[in-house]
């Protein structure tokens, strides 16, 4: 009976060491594989230095507009009676852009001058009737002041309303006056008239709206052009003020050099249309606009669909150039989030050289090449991480987006206007519109 007694005991304590042996190998699987969830986004060191797969720098849709707009609106008080200018008509300054219902304004300031004459009447009966108590009061008896103070003190609360309403209608008087003796408005400046506000609408004789602007009257100063681009947060470092650019016209080879003057990373652009996402989570990936100033505008229209290339061919070298914003620094040593062999993100130690104040970036001397693939170094990037070069990563999925829209084999939408070369005559839109960037895939 002991013997069998022993046995179960020893049976029991297998048991009990193969469910604890069982249960921490499950919970060390979890920890280690709870770890490498997410998804981080990566790109290929030649997209990012600009390089491409195929040693070609990205191009971006870009538009042109007018570096200064001047907007209109008639006062609230004020109807318009009739508008001298349409969209599209060139004016200078000092022509006449609309002229206001004065007669309706001229009524309205005879009403409100025949109310002030009204309210200085009765201040004026007031005063007289409250000069009279106060005359009162010095010879009444001590049985008739109070009564004659009541009286006085409801008199001189009148005159104290009377006197604020007169002042209020003087006040409005004297706006009225202003607005006829300004009944006609004319144009503050030399330029086109972009945009006119009716019942319908805006008119807009270049086919586009700057989808802001919501002025009766808006007009182009001057002929000063630029040219804006879009450009996301990944991709916003390969660019500095300074750097020189080729426009590229899309309805025939006219190519007109520029240079970036404006990097717009204060004032993020919102907007629909898929964004880049970290981990399938949802975080979009900020869009920031870029200005570019023409050496030339002959030719140039606003709202013109343009492209700007980065490939300006002079200043291509063998040094490989990395915006610093993509480097982790400890100490002495520089490191990258890089997708390994496996697709999968490690931390990798680089060597850099000389640094460009210029370009913001550090010369990679080892440790990474062109054909290389690294993350933006944000909060969210850890080692173990699946690396995705498309905008949406969901296995379960098999190639499909969370919007149930194919990856395209495997082709990013990073969603910052970049175009493939070969791929200009596809139908674009905004310069925000979402189109494949070049050297991704690498």
């Amino acid at each position: 009976m002991k013997k069998k007694r022993k046995g179960w005991v020893k049976f029991i304590v297998i048991l009990l060491v193969i469910a604890l042996l069982g249960g921490g190998a499950y919970w060390f699987y979890r920890s280690r594989t709870a770890k490498n969830e997410g998804t981080a986004y990566v790109q290929s060191v030649a997209a990012i230095t600009g390089r491409g797969d195929v040693g070609l720098k990205a191009q971006y849709n870009g538009i042109v507009e007018a570096k200064d707009v001047i907007e209109i609106n008639p006062s609230g008080e004020m109807r318009v009676a009739e508008c001298f200018v349409t969209a599209g008509m060139k004016v200078n300054e000092g022509d006449l852009l609309f002229r206001y219902d004065a007669d309706d304004l001229k009524l309205s300031h005879t009403q409100i001058l025949i109310d002030i004459t009204g309210l200085e009447n009765e201040l004026r009966t007031n005063r007289e009737q409250l000069e009279s108590l106060n005359k009162r009061l010095e010879k009444a008896k001590e049985k008739d002041r109070y009564e004659i103070e009541l009286e006085i003190q409801t008199v001189d609360l009148e005159i104290r309303k009377k006197e604020f309403e007169l002042k209020d209608k003087q006040q409005k008087a004297d706006e009225m006056q202003s607005l006829i003796d300004a009944s006609e408005v004319y144009s503050p400046v030399t330029g086109t008239v972009r945009s006119v506000r009716d019942d319908a609408g805006s008119g807009d004789p270049f086919g586009y709206s700057d989808g802001e602007s919501s002025a009766y009257i808006t007009i182009i100063a001057g002929t000063d052009f630029c040219v804006k681009g879009t450009v996301t947060e990944q991709t916003v470092f390969t660019l500095y003020p300074g750097m020189p650019v080729l426009i590229r016209s899309r309805v025939d080879d006219t190519v007109y050099a520029g240079t970036i003057y404006r990097i717009d990373t204060d004032s993020p652009i919102s907007g629909g249309g898929g964004g880049i996402y970290y981990d399938g989570g949802g975080d979009r990936a900020s869009k920031y606009a870029f200005y570019v100033e023409p050496e030339s505008i002959e030719g140039l229209l606003v709202g013109q669909h343009v492209l700007i290339d980065l490939n300006v061919g002079e200043t291509e070298t063998d040094a490989l150039m990395l915006p610093a914003a993509f480097l982790m620094q400890e100490g002495e040593s520089f490191f990258v989030w890089a997708a390994d062999a496996n697709d999968r993100i490690e931390k990798r130690s680089v060597t850099v050289g000389a640094y460009s104040e210029e370009t913001e970036s550090y010369e990679i001397t080892g440790g990474l090449s062109l054909k290389d693939r690294i993350a933006f170094p944000d909060a969210t990037v850890h080692a173990g991480m699946t690396a995705s070069e498309t905008a949406f990563n969901d296995p379960s999925q098999n190639g499909a987006s969370d919007n149930g829209a194919f990856d395209n084999g495997g082709m990013p939408y990073p969603d910052d206007g970049a175009v493939m070369p070969g791929m200009e005559e596809i139908p674009y839109g905004e310069p925000d519109e979402v189109v494949p960037e070049v050297g991704f895939g690498g």
